[in-house]
């Protein structure tokens, strides 16, 4: 009885966490991306604005001097410099995640993370 009970467990606490992976399909990656570009420059546009604001207050350049000089805020700027802002976000980390799983498994068609 107990042992029918353990296994009984056992395979609810695998359907949970089945039910809690989400699948990316090689054809949903795209979207991914897209979502994770969109969800950053949500975050980074008030930064940029800011940025802009304060280059033209404090600086006392141009407007558009400044907008053109921010117009790749929160972004990278190189080799040597940090990748960007906002990568850490959660739909960001997924899509670089199952990016990173078909690059290694090309034949794969999905990811579980």
């Amino acid at each position: 009885m107990v042992k029918h009970m353990r296994t009984c467990l056992y395979f609810m606490l695998l359907l949970s966490v089945a039910a809690h992976a989400q699948i990316i399909e090689r054809d949903a990656l795209e979207g991914l991306t897209a979502e994770c570009q969109s969800q950053r420059q949500e975050h980074i546009a008030p930064l940029r604005e800011q940025a802009i604001e304060d280059c033209v207050s404090k600086r006392r350049w141009e407007q558009s001097r400044c907008e053109s000089h921010f117009r790749t805020y929160g972004e990278r700027h190189g080799t040597g410099t940090p990748a960007g802002m906002f990568w850490d976000l959660p739909v960001c980390e997924k899509a670089i995640a199952a990016e990173r799983h078909f690059k290694m498994n090309p034949r794969s068609q999905t990811y579980t993370p």
